[in-house]
């Protein structure tokens, strides 16, 4: 039977992305300014007060972080290997942090920038151990690329990581007064973020086509 760790992993990534696309699509800042990932960060997309679907979206995080919370303890069952105890515990963390940034958006930014770093900082952990898993230890419900679908998406956490961190020291995660065309730093915040869906859905799709009987 088609686990349903697999099913949720699916969902939930689908969900979460149906409704940050819909947020995205209705966005109009402060300034009159449309959305852009290259210049939003996407927690702007569930300011309440701001963002006129904010609601939408934050449903949409906290379906997002308990779906990848229950994706990471049904594959640490399905892989049954020594970093599994690893990835699980660590993915479930991640996963309550991106729950609880859709619970307390950026009108509540103490607690919003806890949960966010929660997740930003072990969230690569997690992604990076079980797709070393997948290589470490081959298994046809889950192909190599994944593992490079993961690299990239650590990529993405780490380069983030790097280039946020000074703002913590500085301006916190203010838009600058004039909101440039492109800003690096949110640019990066949706490298991971797409890249965890993508990883998260391929990872769910491949395990529950196989196990329906037809193999990736």
């Amino acid at each position: 039977m088609t686990p349903i760790g697999a099913l949720v992993g699916m969902v939930g990534a689908l969900f979460m992305s149906a409704t940050m696309a819909i947020t995205a699509l209705v966005y109009v800042g402060t300034d009159g300014e449309r959305y852009s990932p290259f210049n939003h960060f996407v927690s702007e997309l569930g300011q309440v007060g701001v963002s006129r679907l904010a609601l939408v979206h934050n449903a949409g995080q906290i379906v997002g972080g308990i779906s990848f919370a229950i994706f990471i303890v049904a594959l640490g069952l399905a892989r049954k290997s020594a970093l599994a105890w690893l990835f699980v515990p660590i993915g479930v963390l991640a996963g309550i942090g991106a729950t609880f940034v859709g619970i307390f958006p950026m009108n509540q930014i103490r607690l919003h920038t806890l949960f966010a770093l929660t997740f930003f900082v072990l969230g690569w952990i997690a992604v990076g151990l079980a797709s070393w898993d997948f290589v470490r230890r081959r298994d046809p419900r889950f192909p190599w690329w994944l593992a490079a679908i993961g690299a990239l998406t650590v990529l993405a956490f780490i380069s983030f990581l790097v280039v946020v961190t000074p703002l913590f020291r500085t301006t916190g995660l203010e838009s600058p007064p004039t909101r440039p065309d492109f800003w690096i730093v949110p640019t990066l915040e949706w490298a991971v973020v797409i890249g965890i869906l993508i990883w998260t859905f391929a990872s769910s799709f491949t395990w529950w086509r196989h196990d329906r009987g037809t193999r990736p």
